[in-house]
């Protein structure tokens, strides 16, 4: 190794003599730690991957355990630091990849710095020099034995990852992805790692994760795993192959975001999970303000990278003008505790995505974002839903007079829409104008399914809530919801599967142990019916649907004090306008009071009946069958037909 000396913090290392001194205290290292940290050294605050550092601590002809031997080696270089790989002050620990050197390093003398300014890039641009570097080889691992200020490997599609915010970008090396055997035909982005020099900047990091999942998923014509399920990858120490078996993709995209100030570096790399090789690496350097300006066109890039195509549906998108860097954090901010789904998270999503209208009143996203606050909070806490609806209309429809082409809004309103009775006929065009914005958009796949099965299409509504969980396939809520939609179907034994499979991936879940209650109960196994609804109250005591499930199942079972309590609670819910009529009345018929159940629904129950739909929003739960032959509702009925005859909508128009 050469003669180079190197400053860091309270620390000088020579490696001539391999010292590495502090004060008047010293240490020798030995061979391979110092050819470890000086690797790290030649690259601070950057990803030094244990490939690259094999290739810069053994010639190719050594046959050693590698692994091993770097974990010896790092212990050895950790000891004599004093660093700790819990709390590290020196090396970070990088899941599934290598190490970070975390601060700044001075090259005191050495022929390095020369070297250096000769070879800028050697990932992430092909090399005039050498025809085989330009054509991107991906056969080509550049190692460490020629230190350069900037080898950030990280790959591909996330020039997607800026292709989303135009986190500009540099020459890249790729595969060209022409070849039959490389074609992507499914994605995941996962959750970019927070490489920024100070603390706090986790919602920024996630936010971009986000922004580059909604930016190719409207851009290429494949299937984009959705945030939820990647984001419980966050510190996963899982192969990438591992991955992409669990969520059933052939692609994965990872990277890494450092802020330091107004600028922004994106590195990120598209991986051929099948293979488990890299297939391109990509850098990206911009002002904050610019994370949006080139969003267009490196979706475009992206797309005919991964999938040598454009989508037809949209050839071009439009580009978006710059953002004021506060005005986009505050959104961040926003999303960053919506995406929590809890009562006070909601109130903190408010407050930053009003903060981001003050600031900028045109900005379309943080309308979206609010809107998104008050469609949603009523099913987390005691919110008036007829207030929420209101003010997530004026929200929606404030973002899409500013940029229609964003799918959230349309898909807010198609929720609001199923949930006012006079605009139920308006909830399905909402919900597809929002899949032609966005077809991997995994919520609005949801929605529409219940929609569906509102309306009585129950197969359309199954075929449509396995599209979302296939979007999203670690939601435990779209994987129970499809559990009650089989449920609804009878089809009690498939109905078991999903909803077991939710309650693996959340046990904290109330709502899969109490659909799961009614599927036993049916199934004519009372003591496994009640052991499940005992579960849901005990991990959801508040949620309307999981009190109606669970009074619903007691009362058939003979626990009618228990349902009578659930059922006092929903009345004065459903008066304080923070729930709906379907849950108290479900009780009641479990109690053998139809009479008062219909009394109950007759707000519900008529607008159905003009528009000829029956009981067709009430096919979710078995419990209604018992209707129809009730004298008292089959008046009711009646008497709502003849004031106003079926119109607008009917099962499979």
């Amino acid at each position: 190794m050469e003669n180079r000396t190197y400053n860091f913090a309270e620390f000088r290392l020579s490696v001539a003599d391999g010292l590495l001194r502090s004060g008047n205290a010293s240490v020798r290292l030995q061979d391979k730690p110092l050819r470890l940290l000086t690797a790290l050294l030649d690259h601070p605050q950057e990803l030094v991957t244990r490939e690259q550092l094999r290739e810069r601590m053994w010639d190719s002809r050594t046959v050693v355990d590698y692994e091993q031997s770097i974990n010896v080696a790092m212990r050895k270089v950790r000891d004599a630091l004093g660093d700790s790989a819990d709390t590290p002050r020196f090396i970070e620990t990088i899941a599934r990849k290598g190490y970070r050197f975390l601060i700044p390093v001075e090259l005191v003398d050495g022929p390095v710095r020369e070297r250096a300014r000769a070879e800028p890039n050697p990932v992430g641009r092909a090399e005039a020099s050498s025809p085989a570097d330009s054509t991107g080889s991906a056969n080509h691992k550049p190692g460490l034995g020629k230190p350069a200020p900037r080898r950030l490997i990280a790959g591909a599609v996330v020039l997607g990852l800026l292709c989303a915010f135009g986190i500009g970008w540099y020459g890249s090396k790729s595969n060209a992805l022409n070849g039959k055997d490389q074609v992507v035909h499914s994605l995941a982005v996962l959750p970019l790692q927070d490489l920024s020099p100070d603390v706090g900047q986790e919602y920024l990091v996630d936010g971009i994760t986000e922004e580059v999942i909604t930016s190719l998923a409207q851009a290429l014509p494949v299937r984009v795993i959705s945030r939820s399920s990647v984001m419980q990858y966050r510190h996963t120490d899982k192969a990438v192959t591992q991955i992409a078996r669990e969520l059933g993709v052939d692609a994965i995209v990872e990277g890494s975001v450092a802020r330091s100030g107004d600028r922004l570096t994106v590195t990120v790399q598209l991986i051929d999970a099948t293979a488990d090789r890299h297939l391109w690496a990509q850098q990206y350097n911009r002002r904050l303000s610019d994370i949006l300006t080139v969003e267009a066109d490196l979706s475009q890039t992206i797309a005919r990278q991964v999938h040598n195509t454009l989508t037809q549906r949209r050839p071009a998108l439009a580009k978006p003008g710059p953002v004021d860097p506060a005005v986009y954090e505050l959104y961040l901010l926003g999303r960053y505790h919506w995406n929590k789904r809890t009562a006070p998270d909601f109130v903190k999503a408010e407050h930053y995505f009003h903060q981001a209208i003050e600031r900028d009143p045109n900005f379309a996203q943080a309308h979206a974002g609010l809107a998104d606050v008050y469609a949603m909070a009523p099913s987390y806490g005691p919110y008036s839903i007829a207030d929420g609806a209101a003010k997530a209309t004026a929200e929606a429809q404030r973002a899409l007079s500013l940029n229609d082409e964003l799918a959230e809004p349309h898909a807010t309103l198609g929720l609001v829409h199923l949930a006012t009775v006079s605009e139920w006929p308006q909830s399905e065009a909402e919900f597809r104008r929002a899949l032609e914005s966005d077809p991997n958009y995994a919520n609005a796949h949801h929605w529409l399914a219940y929609d569906l099965m509102f309306f009585g299409r129950r197969d359309e509504a199954l075929a449509e809530i396995s599209l979302a969980r296939q979007i999203d396939p670690l939601s435990a809520i779209t994987t129970a919801d499809e559990g009650a939609f089989l449920y609804a179907s009878r089809r009690f034994d498939d109905a078991r599967v999903r909803l077991q499979r939710a309650i693996d991936l959340a046990p904290e879940l109330g709502q899969p142990h109490a659909t799961l209650s009614l599927v036993e109960l049916e199934s004519g196994h009372s003591a496994e019916a009640m052991r499940e609804a005992r579960a849901a109250l005990a991990l959801d005591p508040d949620n309307p649907r999981t009190m109606s499930e669970v009074g619903y199942v007691m009362a058939s079972t003979g626990d009618a004090g228990r349902a009578k309590e659930l059922l006092a609670k929903l009345q004065i819910l459903a008066l304080e306008g923070s729930s709906n009529t379907t849950f108290p009345a479900m009780i009641e018929i479990g109690l053998g009071q139809v009479d008062q159940a219909v009394d109950t629904l007759k707000d519900h129950l008529i607008p159905f009946a003009q528009l000829g739909l029956g009981l067709a929003s009430l096919s979710q739960w078995h419990a209604f069958d018992a209707l129809p032959s009730n004298a008292h509702y089959r008046e009711l009925v009646a008497g709502a037909v003849k004031l106003s005859p079926a119109n607008s909508r009917s099962p499979g128009h």
